[in-house]
């Protein structure tokens, strides 16, 4: 477990009046801010399910921040040498049956949204069904004429989610919970497949619009969680957790997350010294890019490592 430091508002300052703006206008909000290890901002507002005030380690609603937490899982299991993620997806051990033109699609290229699975928007949030029976219907025709550029799709996390099963033979909260969480001791993420917790911060909209998406954006887990998984990554995840599939600016890499009632970012920075994570509850901002766009640059005006306003790609 981190180390916990309390320090007062005024250590601080800035980074406290951007948490204070997502407080303000949303249901409730949570940012955990570590370096060097330690916790040095630890903040949440609202209340969980079961009515008591919130605190940083009540799980939220991430949206695709749960990619990365899927990326952190193969990681892992490359690490282990239970898959490689230059090696072709094993979609026919995996139960599904693409058009024969996905097979020599790589796990690689899922990570990194070059496959050419097709974006498939709105479709993600609509009828019934989850990951593993919504796919097929993206797999059936051959990979779009995009494959070899980065296109965002959720189908590509949606897979891996389904390959992390596969490898472990566990379900995906369970698998991750063992292979990321369970090395830093900390409870982790459940799925919001499951329903919520009475100890989880209510989601605003409908939960079950998110069945969908699997590995790409169903995991229920806390900033403080977040920020802890980060904080522990190793030279050899970072080999795996490279752009395009992660996020880069000036300050380091992240991810962001935006569904309808969830937004959410995680960032790193001064090379992994500083971490962050930092979810609403709410609508305000609109978009996990924008949540970035207000603490990132405030924690690092508090730390003396100001660059301005994030330049993000992609």
């Amino acid at each position: 477990m981190p180390t916990v430091v309390t320090l007062p508002d005024p250590a601080m300052p800035i980074t406290n009046a951007a948490f204070d703006v997502l407080a303000r206008n949303n249901a409730a909000a949570s940012m955990t801010v570590m370096r060097d290890s330690a916790v040095i901002v630890n903040r949440a507002s609202g209340n969980s399910i079961n009515g008591n005030p919130a605190t940083p380690d009540s799980p939220m609603v991430v949206a695709s921040v749960s990619k990365l937490v899927t990326a952190f899982a193969v990681a892992r299991l490359d690490q282990h040498g239970l898959l490689d993620v230059n090696a072709t997806m094993p979609w026919m051990l995996m139960g599904l049956a693409p058009n024969e033109q996905w097979s020599n699609v790589t796990i690689r290229e899922l990570l990194d949204h070059t496959s050419g699975m097709p974006v498939a928007r709105q479709l993600w949030f609509v009828g019934d069904g989850d990951c593993r029976s919504f796919l097929p219907s993206l797999l059936s025709s051959p990979p779009a004429s995009h494959r070899g550029v980065w296109r965002y799709s959720n189908g590509n996390y949606c897979a891996l989610g389904l390959l992390v099963e596969f490898i472990t033979g566990q379900p995906l909260d369970t698998a991750i919970q063992q292979l990321v969480f369970d090395p830093l001791g900390i409870d982790g993420l459940h799925l919001s497949t499951g329903g919520l917790l009475p100890t989880d911060v209510p989601h605003p909209d409908d939960l079950g619009r998110l069945s969908r998406l699997g590995g790409a954006g169903t995991f229920v887990v806390s900033t403080e969680d977040l920020a802890a998984m980060v904080a522990a990554t190793t030279f050899d995840d970072v080999d795996t957790l490279r752009p395009p599939g992660v996020f880069t600016d000036q300050y380091g890499w992240g991810h962001t997350g935006t569904v309808s009632g969830a937004i959410s970012c995680i960032w790193v920075f001064e090379l992994g010294r500083t971490v962050v994570a930092a979810t609403i509850a709410g609508d305000s901002p609109a978009d996990g890019g924008t949540i970035c766009d207000i603490v990132v640059p405030a924690i690092a005006d508090d730390l003396g490592i100001g660059q301005g306003l994030p330049i993000r790609t992609p």
